[in-house]
């Protein structure tokens, strides 16, 4: 892997720490309530108010994250926002939450994006494939691991803060 990155001129691990520093300062500095922005991507057929989370698989890891817990903290800020953790009734969309911590557990990204059913929003699955990633904002967060659960789970939380915002924005015009 590392012969990879090197041949591609890609960051050694290195350069990477310091990048994943920074991206957490300048994430911290940010702070209080998300502002909402409309995109079209987010605007869903159907009751906005309900909204699948889908977690995806996360590997044992040093803060001791599983992915019970995210998704439990997932569900708990969609209920906060007035919005059911279901399935929609013609599963046409669903919120996909990806957790991923570094090999050996020291660094970690979180990200959450909608997802919708192509053939559901008329487009050929033929053609884009069964499922769809359109224009939205972008909602992730870089972090150390290795500090506690709760770290993790506060970055899954301000994350889920910022889409929340946008989502309900998207769908409310």
């Amino acid at each position: 892997m590392k012969k990879q990155l090197k041949k591609r001129g890609g960051l050694s691990k290195v350069r990477l720490f310091p990048c994943l520093l920074l991206c957490i300062f300048l994430g911290g500095l940010t702070g209080g309530e998300a502002e909402a922005k409309k995109f079209s991507g987010l605007k869903v057929h159907g009751d906005y108010r309900i909204l699948e989370p889908i977690v995806s698989e996360v590997p044992r890891n040093k803060s001791g994250v599983s992915r019970e817990d995210i998704l439990q903290r997932v569900r708990q800020k969609l209920w906060e926002s007035g919005i059911k953790p279901d399935r929609p009734r013609n599963n046409t969309h669903y919120l996909d939450v990806d957790l991923v911590i570094l090999s050996k557990g020291t660094a970690f990204s979180v990200e959450v994006s909608l997802k919708k059913m192509s053939q559901a929003y008329g487009y050929d699955p033929r053609e884009v494939g069964p499922i769809l990633k359109l224009p939205q904002g972008r909602y992730g967060l870089f972090g150390n691991a290795g500090r506690s659960k709760s770290y993790v789970l506060d970055a899954v939380d301000e994350v889920m803060d910022e889409f929340l915002a946008d989502y309900k924005d998207s769908n409310l015009r």
